[in-house]
C-alpha cells in the first residue's frame, strides 16, 4: 500500500506538473510576421474617337458653307486624377495658315469651323472658327478650338465627358478669282485632353 501512495503522489505530481506547463503555454505568442501590401492605380487622362474618324466633302462649292460627311466626330475625355482643378478638350489645326492643302494651294484654319452640338440644333451662332488659342500647352495659337472645359469633381475620381463635334469648310466669299483651285485637299485635326 505504502508503494501504491507512492506511485500516486508521483503520478499526481505528474499531472499536475503538466497541467501548469499547458496552462502557462495558453497565451504565449510566436514571433510577428508582417505581409507590406502595395498597389497603384495610375492617373488617366485619355481620348476615344467613337465614330467620325474620317471626314469629306465628296466636291467643294466656292462661295458656300460645305459640311463634311461622316459625322459628327464623336469622343469621349476619360479621367482619373490625383489633381488639377479643370479638364479641356482641344482641337486644333497644327499649322493655322494650312490646315488643309492640296500641295500648291492651302486652306487656313479659320475656313474650319466646328459646331459642339447635334447637327441639327447647329444654329449660325454655333459654329465658330479653329481660330483660338492654345489651352496650356495643347493647341497652337490661331489654330485652335476649346471643346469643352470642365471643373475637376473634388474629391477626384473617374469621370468621363462626351462630346459631339460637327465641321464645316466656309468658302464663303471665295469665287472667281480668289476661289480655291481645284484638286484634293487633306488636312489633320488634333484632338488632345489637357489638366491646369
Amino acid at each position: 500500500m505504502h508503494r501504491f501512495l507512492k506511485s500516486t503522489a508521483a503520478s499526481l505530481a505528474f499531472a499536475a506538473l503538466a497541467a501548469g506547463t499547458a496552462h502557462a503555454q495558453a497565451g504565449t505568442t510566436s514571433n510577428l510576421a508582417q505581409v507590406n501590401l502595395s498597389a497603384n492605380k495610375p492617373v488617366e487622362l485619355a481620348v476615344a474617337i467613337n465614330s467620325g474618324g474620317t471626314q469629306s466633302i465628296a466636291t467643294m462649292v466656292d462661295g458656300a458653307l460645305n459640311n463634311f460627311t461622316g459625322g459628327p466626330v464623336d469622343v469621349t475625355t476619360s479621367w482619373n486624377l490625383t489633381g488639377g482643378t479643370t479638364v479641356s478638350l482641344v482641337g486644333w489645326f497644327a499649322t493655322p495658315a494650312s490646315a488643309m492643302s492640296n500641295g500648291t494651294t492651302n486652306i487656313a484654319s479659320g475656313r474650319l469651323q466646328g459646331c459642339l452640338k447635334a447637327f441639327a440644333s447647329c444654329t449660325a451662332a454655333d459654329w465658330a472658327p479653329f481660330t483660338g488659342a492654345a489651352v496650356g500647352t495643347v493647341g497652337v495659337a490661331g489654330g485652335s478650338m476649346t471643346i469643352f472645359s470642365q471643373a475637376v469633381a473634388n474629391p477626384l475620381g473617374p469621370e468621363t465627358q462626351n462630346s459631339l463635334v460637327n465641321l464645316r469648310l466656309d468658302l464663303t466669299g471665295l469665287t472667281g478669282a480668289t476661289a480655291v483651285s481645284a484638286g484634293a485637299y487633306s488636312g489633320v485635326l488634333n484632338l488632345r485632353a489637357v489638366v491646369q
